[in-house]
């Protein structure tokens, strides 16, 4: 990484959504790639429709807690169980599918349908990890994971580079990367 790159990141603003466990992933995730001035904000209970806990916002000029959700880019990491995947939404997205109800499973049973559909190899085991979702069983490997590709993301958005943003989505099976393709 350049220092350009650096003071980019250092710069960058984003949210990414977590609670428990993952927001200790994805802080240790963010420091490997110098993201400093991490704030946990409380959002409270059914924000969009959802709960979502306590949302994370990367500052670089230490903002107020009171920043708005939809002026910045934020980034939704799902813990599937058996592997992880992420949705990225900018100001500008679409962000009606935000009011869902049980927004992992809804997120789980979108990519999994999206992967049939368009015939995307290597996505079988979202399918099979359908049911432990539903149960709402969780994986620390998969939560890391997904704590991995939230900083790769949030860098790429840093210094300006092109991500997947929604209806497209990141998703990963041990370890591998795979971004859906149209």
């Amino acid at each position: 990484m350049t220092n350009e790159e650096k003071q980019l990141i250092k710069d960058c603003r984003i949210m990414i959504v977590g609670k428990d466990d993952f927001i200790t992933y994805i802080k240790e995730e963010l420091g490997k790639l110098d993201f400093c001035n991490i704030e946990e904000v409380e959002i409270g209970e059914n924000i969009n429709g959802q709960d979502t806990g306590i949302l994370i916002e990367y500052t670089g000029s230490g903002l107020s807690q009171t920043s708005d959700m939809n002026s910045i880019p934020v980034i939704y990491p799902f813990d599937f169980v058996d592997g992880a995947g992420a949705i990225v939404v900018f100001p500008e997205d679409e962000r009606d599918w935000l009011g869902k109800q049980n927004m992992r499973q809804w997120a789980a049973e979108y990519m999994s349908g999206y992967c049939a559909f368009w015939n995307v190899e290597g996505c079988d085991w979202l399918h099979d990890a359908l049911p432990a979702i539903k149960e709402n069983k969780t994986s620390e490997a998969a939560m890391k994971t997904a704590a991995h590709i939230c900083a790769r993301i949030a860098a790429n958005i840093a210094v300006g580079r092109d991500v997947k943003r929604y209806p497209h989505f990141y998703l990963v099976e041990s370890g591998v990367w795979r971004a859906e393709k149209n």
